[in-house]
């Protein structure tokens, strides 16, 4: 995006202060609340947002200001991640016993982490692929880029909507989480 909008480093980086400062914000609420709302209520809402995000990118115009869609989307964008991340470790804490609440933890991050290369790798060769086959002859030209991004941006959203039906999905029985078992 940087390159399409042929901004400054300087610039670009910080116009992702607000979404850092978001996730750290989410990460405490979402820990504070998880107890208190429903798990399918909190998967849904984070990743209804999570999607909207790059829906916002895919129609946003590069000449736009940054406040009309990017800086919505840059928000949203936390959502998912932050709070899927969260409520999923304490789910799959909860069901193993409390000597092996451990290793599944420490398993559902590597599966996180492994899922969200998958996800950055097929939105990159999406991306790339667009671009390269664009209609523009300097593929590194702002709108051959942009081609490339919205094609991507419309691939996370596809994916965004798929995580809201696997989401509602696998958690329709679930109810609260994250409370003190005795």
């Amino acid at each position: 995006w940087q390159n399409v909008q042929q901004l400054p480093a300087i610039q670009t980086s910080i116009r992702f202060l607000p979404s850092m400062i978001l996730a750290a914000v989410l990460n405490l609420v979402t820990g504070l609340v998880i107890h208190e709302i429903s798990a399918i209520y909190l998967v849904l809402t984070s990743s209804a947002f999570g999607a909207i995000s790059p829906l916002l990118m895919a129609i946003n115009d590069a000449n736009w200001p940054y406040w009309y869609a990017a800086f919505p989307a840059q928000l949203l964008e936390q959502f998912s991640p932050d709070v899927l991340f969260t409520v999923g470790l304490v789910l799959v804490s909860e069901v193993f016993p409390d000597r092996t609440q451990v290793f599944a933890g420490a398993e559902f991050n590597t599966v996180a982490q492994f899922g969200q290369a998958i996800g950055l790798v097929l939105i990159g060769v999406v991306s790339n692929s667009v671009t390269q086959k664009s209609s523009y002859v300097d593929k590194s030209s702002p709108g051959a880029l942009m081609a490339g991004y919205r094609a991507g941006f419309w691939t996370c959203f596809a994916l965004g909507v798929l995580t809201c039906f696997v989401g509602a999905f696998g958690l329709r029985k679930a109810g609260k989480t994250g409370l003190k078992r005795e």
